[in-house]
């Protein structure tokens, strides 16, 4: 691992170190916590708490706690709690909970409890308990989860009528705004305004905002 820039870490036995300009640390050591201003590349990183605000590019993630800002690329990341902000770009990432706002680039989703996004996202496939969208932009393919809600909070001067566009939701209760999504099978469903829905598979209850258009009906 490789850190330009500012960093303080704690390693596996507990002492502190810090890191000024330029330093390298081995990528099979544990850490208890690590906290980088500016850049950091490596193949594997294993922490406790991970703190990263700036860049970084690398392999491996595992962590506890996790929390970037700025631009993010990596393989694969598995943690319990994961906030970014800004860029988060790879293949996979496994979370008990994950929020993020800016644009979110991943092929593969999978979290245990809540999922939270707000941004641009471009995933191919989502699983979650519990999912919050607050945007009107990006694609999602495959979604699978208990509850869904997409939303956007509009101001006065926010009139687009751009949507995040879904190949599929595969849920028990989806709440939608400003939605393209080919199949939608659920319980119950509440499609709000600006969506348009292909086909839609409801057993229980099901609404349709007056703006917005659902192909075909079926109920199960």
């Amino acid at each position: 691992m490789k850190i330009k820039g500012s960093g303080i870490y704690t390693d596996a036995n507990g002492r502190n170190h810090h890191v000024l300009g330029m330093g390298e640390l081995s990528d099979g050591e544990h850490l208890q916590s690590l906290k980088v201003s500016g850049n950091v590349s490596f193949d594997k990183i294993s922490c406790d708490d991970l703190n990263i605000s700036g860049k970084g590019d690398g392999g491996s993630i595992s962590a506890g706690n996790l929390k970037t800002s700025g631009e993010l690329s990596f393989d694969d990341i598995s943690c319990d709690e994961a906030v970014t902000s800004g860029k988060c770009a790879g293949k996979s990432i496994t979370a008990k909970n994950f929020s993020a706002s800016g644009k979110v680039e991943v092929d593969s989703l999978t979290i245990a409890q809540t999922l939270k996004l707000s941004g641009k996202p471009q995933i191919d496939f989502v699983t979650a308990d519990e999912i919050f969208i607050g945007s009107r932009d990006g694609s999602i393919g495959a979604v699978k989860c208990r509850r869904i809600k997409i939303f956007h909070e509009e101001n006065f001067f926010d009139k687009q009528r751009s949507r995040v566009r879904i190949k599929s939701i595969d849920a028990e209760t989806v709440e939608l705004e400003n939605c393209a999504v080919a199949v939608i099978k659920c319980r119950d469903a509440v499609i709000g305004k600006n969506c348009e829905v292909e086909k839609l598979s409801v057993a229980g209850e099901c609404k349709v905002s007056a703006d917005s258009t659902v192909g075909e009906t079926i109920r199960t």
